[in-house]
C-alpha cells in the first residue's frame, strides 16, 4: 500500500514539467520528421511484450511435528517466475482543452493524452517445494524435491491517462524529442486460460494446506513508465513497463474455484499455489495518428510550365 502512494505522489510531481506532445498549435502537436500531413488529435495504439512474475525474496522455512499430518520435518515454499507475453491494440486520444494549473506565472499542463486498449497477458510460474524429513531428535533423515508449474491466459481491457515529461537543453525554448511518458490507470482482467501441473494431489497433505488460487476476475490499479521518441510526424515509439501498485481479487483453495475463499484488496501481487506472484509486463507502444480527411481538391503542378510560372511566384 505505501509504494503505491509513493507512486502517486511521484505522479503529481512529474504533472509540474512542461507541456509536451500538444504545444499552443495542434498543426503543432506532432513532433518529429517534416511532414505535410493535417492529422487528427487521435489514432492507433498497439502494444507487445513480456510478461514477468515477481515473487517474493523472503520464503520462509516452516516446521512440522507428528502430529499435523502424520509428517514430521520441514519444508519450503520457493516461487519462480517465468517469461510471457502479453498483446494489446487500442487508440490514443489528445484531449480537445487540456487541464492545467497556474504556477508562478506559468501555465503547467497536467494530462498530455490518455489511451485505452483491449489485449491478452499469458503468465507463466513455478513454485518449487524443498522436503526434509527428521526423527525425533530433529535429525535430518530424508529430503525431497518437488517442482510445479503453471500457465494462466488473460483477457483484459485497460484505460491510462499520460503525462510526458521531455528532455530540455540548455536553451529552455527548446526541447528535445524523446520524454519520459507516466502513466495512471486501472485493467480488468479474467482468466480464460489454466494449464496447471497438479499440485494438491502430488504434494504431501500438509506442504498443500495453504494453497490458493485466484478467481478469473481481478482488477488492478497500475503504473507505467516508458521512454519515448518520435521518428516521423504523427508517429511514436515507447519501449517502457507497466506494474500494478493496488489490486483485487479473490482466491479459493481449489484451481476450478471451490472451496474457501478470500477477498484480497490493496496488494496487487496474485495467489496460486502456495506462493503470491506480482505481474510486470515489459512493452513497445507504437502509436500512430490518423490523418485527416482532405476537403475539396488540392491544387498541383503537372507540368513543366507550371514549374515555371510557380518559381516566377
Amino acid at each position: 500500500m505505501k509504494y503505491g502512494l509513493i507512486l502517486v505522489f511521484l505522479w503529481a510531481g512529474f504533472s509540474f514539467a512542461q507541456r509536451d506532445l500538444t504545444p499552443d498549435s495542434k498543426r503543432k502537436a506532432f513532433g518529429g520528421a517534416r511532414s505535410f500531413k493535417d492529422y487528427n488529435p487521435y489514432g492507433i495504439q498497439f502494444q507487445l511484450g513480456a510478461t514477468y512474475l515477481m515473487t517474493s525474496g523472503k520464503n520462509e522455512t516452516k516446521e512440522v511435528d507428528m502430529t499435523t499430518g502424520g509428517f514430521r520435518g520441514n519444508y519450503l515454499h520457493d516461487p519462480q517466475g517465468k517469461l510471457g507475453a502479453y498483446a494489446e491494440v487500442g487508440m490514443f486520444h489528445f484531449p480537445k482543452r487540456f487541464p492545467k494549473i497556474r504556477i508562478k506565472d506559468k501555465n503547467i499542463i497536467l494530462l498530455s493524452y490518455f489511451d485505452w486498449g483491449l489485449g491478452f497477458k499469458y503468465f507463466r510460474g513455478q513454485e518449487d517445494i524443498e522436503i526434509n524429513f527428521t526423527d525425533a531428535l530433529g535429525t535430518p533423515t530424508t529430503s525431497d524435491e518437488q517442482a510445479y508449474q503453471f500457465a494462466n491466459g488473460n483477457i483484459y481491457g485497460r484505460f491510462s491517462l499520460h503525462k510526458n515529461q521531455y528532455f530540455h537543453p540548455k536553451k529552455r525554448d527548446k526541447k528535445l524529442p524523446f520524454f519520459l511518458d507516466h502513466s495512471l490507470g486501472f485493467n480488468f482482467d479474467y482468466r480464460i486460460l489454466t494449464d496447471s501441473e497438479d499440485y494438491t494431489g502430488g504434494a504431501y497433505p500438509i506442504v498443500a494446506s495453504e494453497s490458493q488460487f485466484y478467481k478469473p476476475f481481478h482488477a488492478q490499479l497500475h503504473y507505467g513508465l516508458g521512454f519515448g521518441f518520435s521518428p516521423r510526424r504523427g508517429m511514436f515509439i515507447i519501449p517502457g513497463v507497466r506494474l500494478p501498485i493496488l489490486g483485487y481479487h479473490t482466491a479459493t483453495t481449489g484451481i476450478d474455484g471451490s472451496g474457501d475463499k478470500s477477498n484480497y484488496f490493496g496488494n496487487p501481487s496474485m495467489h496460486w499455489f502456495s506462493s503470491r506472484y506480482w505481474p510486470i509486463l515489459f512493452h513497445v507502444k507504437f502509436m500512430f495518428a490518423l490523418p485527416k480527411r482532405q476537403k475539396g481538391c488540392k491544387t498541383g503542378i503537372t507540368n513543366e510550365q507550371d514549374k515555371n510560372t510557380q518559381k516566377g511566384r
